[in-house]
């Protein structure tokens, strides 16, 4: 049965009109209001996050925003208009859905914390110093019997505008670490507009984490971690004199080894802000990556074997006590070995995760992730003692074992190529790829494996020769985005003109940025729907450098690939910031809302 709208408008009448007016002198002190913002100072140019909170007191609610019915007065937050400041979207709460005795449905409330949200943009003009922002708190306070009169409440919000000179901190991830992105990255852009947060938005965390469990298990296809599964094999084989038990208790605790290692990255993503950009611009850390590649490389070549370290093969001859530390420090081997892989495959969860700044969702997401790469290990580790009565792969798993080492050269080549200026890239993948295609077609003399083994091995040598061609074959000049290189005097002369601005904070490492070049802003609706825009391209390769920090702090942006809209007016469209990659429709989408249409 329907609820009768003229009954309940009558109820809600009488009560806040006849005897409920005694108490409406103490309406206001059911709902206290407090403010908080995203970061500690703004610069001029950039854009934050402000929450209004209101705590209902216990017993009592106010109507959801929407309401269930439109003569329902609202939960709502006005703010007052305020030059170079744009105001973006309220966000309030998903809502509560009660039965109350004057109604015959459910109605739609809020109980206890309630939190809105919204998005300010500054503009760049603006001078330092203390700023207010004011604004009206609209709501109607009602328990199960009676509604008192509609209360407004004057909110004041002080913000303090610092120099571009000054660091600007994010604060209270807390409140918007886990719902909107733009808490570090100073823009508008939720969580539901990058790729993890749309998932999380549509699926819940529940599928979202399965999802990481199943990328997890992804990353056991990744050349770095092959070398470590004949180490585990071997360490678990000596393990398994004793019980099934004792030996599966032992491969938890490898897992627990591997857990902890990415649990950390995780953590340190969160509170390092942006881990994984900060370190691959330091040449040295690139390096070191490749070298550690290169090693694995050559083990898989045969040069020398891979062993678990002295101490843990020492411990694994010893009691229970000392087996337990050793399945646990080779765990944290395996983890350390596998990451020089797992952080390409991972960057957009570690940019995910640096945004977000709570090490609560760091923890739990990696911790997710090392439980799909472990499993499987904990499958090896039990069941070792049935491995060994395997026969022999044969020969052919010895030249699988060299591809999947040549494929490590490649990544090693992949994490130093930003070291090497842009044309003599494509010559040394030539390089690599002539060698690994020869050597793996026709000079490897690893055989037995019938005829049609020797038709792969040739075919695959003619597929790695062939990308090697390929890469230094120049495109076929096409349609594409006139981008510039970042010139503030361009930029300025835009802003002045009232010509709409696209800027695409880019580096030479970043996977995703190379994703959105090949496939979205090659597509021609996306070059047409650009093409009124001022398209600058900022190179944030080394990212700490003097260059990039003005930049990177004017704009809020903490990882790349970020690209910020400014419309005719000079100033950002918060709605359309993306933060990783999109594919050409989702990026449609947000062109079309910067320009308005």
């Amino acid at each position: 049965m329907k609820i009768k709208s003229a009954y309940l408008a009558l109820w809600i009448g009488l009560m806040t009109m006849g005897w409920v007016q005694a108490q409406l002198m103490s309406a206001e002190s059911l709902v206290k209001i407090k403010t908080v913002l995203s970061v500690d100072t703004v610069h001029p140019g950039s854009s934050f996050q402000v929450a209004v909170i209101g705590e209902v007191e216990e017993g009592w609610h106010v109507n959801a925003n929407p309401p269930t019915l439109e003569y329902l007065i609202p939960t709502e937050f006005k703010v007052e208009p305020m030059d170079a400041f744009t105001f973006g979207k309220m966000q309030y709460p998903e809502a509560m859905r009660l039965k109350f005795d004057f109604a015959d449905q459910e109605l739609d409330v809020y109980e206890g914390r309630v939190i809105i949200r919204f998005p300010v943009s500054i503009g760049g003009g603006e001078q330092p110093g203390e700023k207010v922002i004011e604004g009206t708190f609209r709501y109607q306070a009602c328990n199960d019997q009676i509604c008192l009169a509609p209360v407004n409440q004057e909110v004041r919000i002080p913000i303090r505008v610092a120099s571009l000179q000054e660091p600007s901190r994010p604060i209270n991830s807390d409140l918007f670490g886990a719902v909107a992105l733009d808490q570090s990255l100073g823009g508008t852009l939720g969580l539901a507009e990058t790729n993890l947060g749309l998932l999380i938005e549509e699926r819940g965390w529940f599928l979202t984490l399965l999802a990481i469990f199943v990328l997890g298990l992804a990353l056991n296809l990744t050349p770095c971690v092959y070398p470590m599964i004949p180490v585990t094999i071997g360490y678990f084989s000596k393990q398994s004199e004793g019980r099934t038990s004792r030996v599966f208790g032992l491969a938890l605790m490898y897992l627990l080894g591997i857990s902890v290692t990415y649990s950390l990255i995780g953590v340190v993503a969160a509170v390092t802000g942006s881990l994984f950009g900060s370190l691959l611009q330091n040449p040295w850390v690139l390096v070191g990556i490749a070298l550690i590649m290169v090693a694995l490389a050559l083990s898989l070549f045969g040069v020398y074997q891979i062993q678990a370290p002295n101490f843990i093969r020492q411990k694994v001859s010893g009691d229970t006590g000392g087996g337990v530390l050793g399945a646990l420090s080779m765990g944290l081997v395996v983890g350390i070995v596998a990451a020089p892989c797992v952080g390409p495959v991972t960057i957009g969860l570690l940019t995910y995760v640096g945004a977000t700044g709570n090490p609560w969702v760091g923890f739990w997401m990696f911790f997710t992730l090392s439980l799909g790469l472990g499993i499987p290990y904990v499958a090896l580790g039990t069941f070792s003692s049935g491995l060994k009565k395997l026969p022999r792969s044969g020969v052919w798993m010895i030249w699988v074992e060299k591809l999947f080492g040549f494929a490590l050269l490649g990544l090693a080549l992949f994490f130093v190529a930003p070291l090497f200026p842009a044309g003599v890239v494509p010559w040394l993948v030539l390089a690599l790829a002539l060698v690994s295609g020869v050597w793996l077609g026709w000079l490897d003399k690893d055989s037995g494996g019938g005829t049609a083994f020797n038709w792969l091995k040739k075919a695959t040598g003619l597929a790695a020769v062939a990308i090697g061609v390929f890469a230094v074959i120049p495109a076929t000049p096409g349609a594409a985005i006139a981008w510039q290189d970042y010139d503030p005097a361009l930029f300025d002369q835009a802003r002045d003109e009232g010509r709409p601005i696209l800027l695409d904070f880019t580096a030479d490492w970043c996977i995703p940025c190379r994703e959105l070049d090949r496939f979205t802003f090659s597509d021609e609706e996306v070059i047409s729907a650009v093409n009124p825009f001022l398209a600058l391209k900022v190179d944030l390769t080394h990212f700490e450098s003097p260059e990039a920090r003005p930049l990177r702090e004017q704009f809020g942006v903490v990882g790349v690939p970020t690209l910020v809209f400014i419309d005719v007016q000079g100033r950002e469209v918060q709605e359309s910031r993306v933060v990783g990659y999109l594919g050409p429709d989702d990026f449609l989408q947000q062109v079309k809302r910067a320009l308005g249409s």
